[in-house]
């Protein structure tokens, strides 16, 4: 019956120019044929947007394999020229034939549930000489997704959402905005002087080894969000790094922080001394009520000395606060090297989520936890300073 219907509306259209297309249903071997004429009609009929969202049937995957994307049909410059938009779903890349001429004016691409290689990746990938939007998500390589034989020079915006993947290495010039989800992989754009936008959720990373990958990486990025998810922090100071975000305006730090960690929460110094143009911070604390009051670890005063300064930062906020020792050594520390500051404002109210354990202590605890630091940080911010404690 849905194969009859698409026939007949297909039909209809015989002969037009098609805007869009888009075929969504369940996958299954006998529809292969008809995916294929499906395809060949878009392109004669100088399809514009095309999207075959197909979804694997219930018993996969002893059912079958993904529907063969047909390479071997975008083989007319004509027509293949006007294909602006392609979104694919349950499909497998095979090594593109001799006679395929890639998608020369593809402007965005979005590939769910692909199955390929990283060579067919790249091969497919290069292809797009003008591609300007680039998402792939639940595309399990297994190996690295590596796209540096041929520069992406159009390409604007990326995002790679729980693919199984062990590197991500691309050459994207003009590349502004990067949404990464997943687990923690080294990552590497190559002349990406135009990052202005990055937002990474990793999960389990150590704190500092995240950091140093993207300082190695995305060296030039202008707004960071970087939320961690069973992370972990390490009890070492790095603050003699040769690399430092020369770009770095604004950041938003996101941390789940564990009971074993709770000590080491002033380490996150060990960002700021990287980032010494930065204007904007955000902290986000999520933890335990264990981390009420938490007297371990070290003082600001065992911080190595530097003679850098944060001389660009003007706004400095943290949600989260429970009144934890780290949590005041670094709010104290960083207001103390920030000459410029203009805002400070801390919060008790947990930024990430609402109180995961019904056993939170009341909120009788907040006034005193803001007490803590409310004095110490009034002396030391200057006159003219708006801060909020909530």
């Amino acid at each position: 019956m849905f194969i009859d219907h698409v026939n007949a509306v297909l039909t209809k259209h015989s002969g037009r120019a098609l805007d869009q297309l888009e075929i969504k249903f369940i996958f299954e071997t006998k529809l292969v044929d008809y995916l294929n004429n499906w395809i060949r009609f878009a392109m004669s009929a100088h399809t514009k947007s095309l999207a075959f969202d197909l979804a694997p049937p219930s018993n996969f995957p002893e059912y079958g394999d993904h529907y063969r994307f047909p390479f071997e049909q975008f083989t007319d410059n004509k027509s293949v020229s006007c294909l602006a938009c392609l979104q694919l779903s349950f499909v497998r890349f095979e090594p593109p034939p001799t006679s395929f001429i890639g998608f020369p004016n593809l402007r965005k691409l979005h590939l769910h549930v692909v199955k390929t290689t990283r060579q067919d990746l790249e091969s497919v990938l290069c292809s797009c000489v003008n591609l300007e939007w680039l998402s792939l998500l639940r595309c399990h390589l297994k190996d690295e997704m590596k796209v540096v034989r041929r520069p992406l020079s159009h390409l604007r915006y990326l995002h790679v959402v729980y693919c199984d993947i062990t590197k991500i290495e691309f050459d994207a010039p003009n590349l502004s905005t990067f949404v990464y989800d997943g687990p923690y992989r080294p990552i590497t754009l190559h002349h990406a002087t135009k990052l202005e936008n990055v937002r990474f959720w990793f999960r389990g990373a150590v704190f500092q080894h995240a950091t140093a990958s993207l300082l190695n990486g995305l060296p030039d990025v202008q707004n960071l969000t970087l939320q961690l998810g069973t992370q972990r922090l390490e009890s070492r100071w790095t603050l003699n790094s040769p690399r430092v975000f020369s770009h770095l305006r604004h950041a938003q730090i996101l941390l789940i922080i564990h009971r074993e960690d709770s000590d080491k929460i002033l380490y996150l110094v060990s960002f700021l001394r990287v980032a010494p143009f930065i204007e904007r911070l955000e902290v986000h604390f999520h933890g335990l009520y264990t981390l009420w009051f938490a007297t371990d670890g070290p003082s600001r005063q065992e911080i190595p000395p530097c003679e850098d300064k944060y001389v660009n930062l003007k706004d400095m906020r943290v949600t989260g606060f429970k009144g934890a020792r780290g949590q005041a050594e670094f709010l104290m520390h960083a207001v103390e090297n920030a000459p410029a500051i203009e805002a400070v404002t801390v919060y008790t109210a947990q930024r990430l989520t609402d109180a995961w354990d019904p056993e939170e202590p009341t909120p009788r605890l907040d006034s005193a936890a803001l007490d803590m630091v409310r004095g110490p940080l009034l002396k030391r911010l200057p006159p003219n300073a708006k801060f909020s404690l909530i």
